[in-house]
C-alpha cells in the first residue's frame, strides 16, 4: 500500500498535510523540503483548519445553551469507544468535523485537481475517518510509513537544510491541538461555561471514568476535551519515537510552536476568507 501512496504523490499535483505531531520524529523546516522533494506540490500544516474546527465549537455551543453535554469529536478512536460501550453519549458529540477534515475541504475548494495527503501520528485516521470522507481526503501517511518511505527514497534531513516555508494559510497557536487539552485552551471555549465544567483528559480509563460519573450523576462537567493517546495525539502509535516521555513530547511541541511562528509568522498570517461558504458540520452519524 506504502507504493500506491508514493504513486499517488508522484504521479498528481498533491497537497500533504501535516499533523504537529511531525516534530516528534522529523527535523523543521527539513520535512518541508523532504516532502516537496518525494512530490508533494504544497505542504502545509493543519493550523488553519483547526482554527476553523475551534470557530465552529464556539458557535455550536453558544447556539445551543440548553444542551447539557458536549464532547469533542476529533478523535476516531474516542468516537468508535463511544459508539462501542457508550451509545447514549454519542448524540452528545460535536456535530462538527475534525481539522483534518477541515483543512482537506477548504484545500478541495481552492485546488479541487489536487490530491489530499495526510500525514499522522494515528492508525484512526486513516482506518477509521478518512474513508468516511473520500471526496476530501485521497490517502493518510502515519509518521512511521513516511520514515520508511524517505528511507526507500534516499531522502536525508541533513541534505535540505534550506530556510523551508509551509504553504499554509495560517500559522498560528493551535499547532498544540495535539497536546491533550489543545483544543479547549485555544478555542477558548472557558469563556462559555463555568468554573469546573471543562474537563480535559486522555486514556481510556480516564475517559471511561469520566463517563461513569456522568452517568451516575456526579459530575458537573459539560465539555468533555478527549483525546485517546496518553498526553493526547503526541502519544500517537504511529510516531517512531517512542522513547520520549510525555512531558519529553509537550516540551518539544511547544518549542516548535514558537520557534516556527518567530520564523513564518512575522505579522499574523491567514484570512477568512479561505474557509468562507464551507459548512464545518456534520451529522453526528457519519463522525
Amino acid at each position: 500500500m506504502t507504493n500506491e501512496k508514493v504513486k499517488l504523490i508522484k504521479n498528481n499535483q498533491s497537497i500533504a498535510m501535516l499533523a504537529p505531531t511531525f516534530v516528534l520524529d522529523f527535523k523543521y523546516p527539513n520535512i518541508i523540503g523532504m516532502l516537496r522533494h518525494l512530490g508533494f506540490d504544497k505542504v502545509t500544516e493543519l493550523t488553519y483548519g483547526a482554527r476553523m474546527v475551534n470557530w465552529a465549537y464556539v458557535d455550536y455551543v453558544k447556539k445551543h445553551p440548553e444542551q447539557k453535554l458536549f464532547i469533542s469529536s476529533p478523535c476516531p478512536t474516542v468516537v468508535s469507544f463511544i459508539d462501542t460501550e457508550y451509545p447514549e453519549f454519542r448524540k452528545f458529540l460535536m456535530p462538527i468535523v475534525s481539522p483534518m477534515v477541515a483543512m482537506a475541504m477548504i484545500y478541495k475548494k481552492h485546488h479541487a485537481e489536487y490530491k489530499v495527503v495526510f500525514i499522522s501520528p494515528c492508525f484512526a485516521k486513516e482506518k477509521i475517518e478518512a474513508p468516511k470522507f473520500p471526496k476530501f481526503i485521497d490517502a493518510v501517511i502515519t509518521l512511521q510509513e513516511l520514515k520508511q518511505i524517505f528511507d526507500a527514497e534516499n531522502i536525508k534531513e541533513d541534505d535540505f537544510k534550506k530556510d523551508y516555508y509551509f504553504d499554509s494559510f495560517v500559522r498560528e497557536y493551535t499547532k498544540i491541538y495535539p497536546i491533550s487539552g489543545g483544543l479547549a485552551s485555544t478555542s477558548h471555549l472557558s469563556k462559555l461555561f463555568g468554573e469546573g465544567e471543562i474537563l480535559v483528559t486522555d486514556g481510556v480509563a480516564n475517559i471511561k471514568k469520566a463517563f461513569d460519573d456522568i452517568k451516575a450523576g456526579q459530575s458537573k462537567f459539560r465539555f468533555l476535551d478527549l483525546l485517546n493517546c496518553d498526553g493526547g495525539c503526541i502519544g500517537g502509535p504511529a510516531v517512531n519515537n517512542k522513547a520520549l516521555s510525555v512531558e519529553e513530547k509537550k516540551k518539544i511541541i511547544l518549542e516548535y510552536t514558537t520557534r516556527s511562528s518567530e520564523h513564518t509568522m512575522g505579522k499574523h498570517e491567514g484570512k477568512v476568507d479561505y474557509a468562507k461558504d464551507i459548512d464545518f458540520g456534520i451529522d453526528t452519524e457519519i463522525i
